[in-house]
């Protein structure tokens, strides 16, 4: 009996173990490290017992050039996990076609098709326009509109207490700003951005660059000053608000959740990434799909469909840090199940989600450590937070910049 045929539930998968067929393995190939990879595995542990032994190694941000390696291919993993669908394009030649998942809507799946076939299983989404704030700071002063946010930012820093504190080490954080600004500004060029279309010198992306530009201008906004903020990571920037004080707010995503549980000292709140009056509050959605990287693997299948099951998401749900659009999925800390409504409510209307742009973007404008996007933003934030150049040259030489990349790669 093939165990991918009776793969319904832990049960049958436990009892091919028992019928004394030997243990096969598989190679999982991650992005996360600490308490993610640690949750991961957790998922993985019920798998595991079924008989299956998976060997996991996390890649950082170096995931996509693992995946490319055409030196090594026994370095190649039999499962990867992408966060941008922009890699179903860069390596569809060696991703194996797999079965659409159930429960996953259409508009999450096409994100992983191509003419017609799909090459990837989404197992976690993310919710990144959100805003954490210590309750013991702002108590009940969360801002309504982008000017009140501002407003606050700017007394805030000015009596001397830092904001906001921000990761810029991790040049996506730089790009969700811009993307949740974008996506009020104007969601039709965000989504013709996404399509392929020049539209990087467009005045409404002049706008959103400007509208994130004049917050990180603000001097005093960061704690430790705007060239510390370009040294730290997210997870750095999450400890210094909640574990340290030094700062009021970040703008992040749900899965700062679990950073703030483990190694928070005060309540946290949050809110949704403010808006111009009149405008929508953007909705950015990120995620995590597994893919099949050795089409021989037996294992990697099995472990595919694992992964795709409301049970292996609830294992992760529970403890924080983890969404997913998929309805049966309902295990989730009491102040995260909103998020999770919020998903799948905009997966649900209008024209499906937004996804992340930055992660769908390709050829030179795909950001990774040093290069993309990642370095075109923080050399942004650079220029008008630490160099203090003016707001309109750094948004005119931003736009053409990515108009230039994106060009070189056409």
């Amino acid at each position: 009996m093939r165990r991918r045929e009776a793969m319904t539930g832990l049960a049958l998968l436990t009892l091919t173990a028992a019928c004394g067929r030997p243990r096969e393995s598989v190679r999982v190939v991650v992005i996360w490290s600490g308490s993610e990879l640690s949750r991961f595995r957790s998922v993985l542990a019920p798998f595991v017992r079924g008989g299956v032994d998976v060997g996991v190694r996390s890649a950082g941000n170096d995931l996509d050039a693992l995946i490319a390696n055409r030196v090594a291919r026994t370095a190649v993993p039999d499962v990867a996990l992408i966060q941008s669908p922009a890699m179903v394009d860069a390596h569809r030649d060696r991703l194996t076609p797999l079965p659409p998942a159930r429960g996953i809507p259409a508009s999450w799946a096409d994100l992983l098709a191509r003419d017609g076939t799909n090459y990837g299983v989404w197992f976690k989404a993310a919710h990144k326009s959100l805003v954490w704030y210590r309750r013991d700071r702002l108590g009940g002063d969360q801002a309504a509109t982008w000017d009140q946010w501002v407003d606050l930012c700017r007394a805030m820093a000015a009596s001397g207490h830092p904001p906001l504190a921000l990761g810029a080490a991790d040049g996506w954080v730089l790009t969700d700003w811009f993307e949740n600004a974008l996506l009020s500004v104007d969601p039709e060029v965000y989504r013709a951005l996404v399509g392929g279309a020049p539209l990087w010198t467009h005045p409404r992306v002049r706008e959103a660059l400007r509208r994130v530009g004049e917050v990180w201008a603000i001097p005093g906004a960061f704690p430790g000053g705007p060239r510390r903020a370009l040294l730290i990571q997210f997870d750095q920037a999450v400890l210094d608000v909640f574990r340290h004080g030094r700062a009021a707010m970040l703008v992040g995503a749900d899965f700062d959740h679990p950073v703030i549980e483990q190694f928070g000292s005060a309540p946290a709140g949050w809110f949704r990434f403010p808006c111009r009056e009149g405008e929508k509050r953007s909705l950015i959605v990120g995620g995590d799909a597994a893919v099949l990287l050795n089409r021989h693997s037996d294992a990697g299948r099995e472990l595919i469909a694992w992964l795709a099951t409301p049970r292996a998401a609830d294992i992760w749900a529970r403890a924080g840090g983890f969404l997913s659009v998929n309805p049966a999925v309902k295990d989730y800390p009491p102040d995260l199940a909103a998020l999770a409504d919020q998903v799948r409510a905009e997966t649900t209307t209008g024209q499906g989600p937004a996804f992340d742009l930055s992660d769908q973007l390709g050829g030179r404008l795909t950001g990774s450590d040093g290069r993309g996007t990642w370095k075109i933003f923080q050399d942004f934030f650079a220029g008008v937070a630490i160099h203090r150049t003016p707001l309109d040259v750094a948004v005119t030489r931003t736009c053409e910049r990515l108009a230039a990349e994106q060009e070189a790669s056409s």
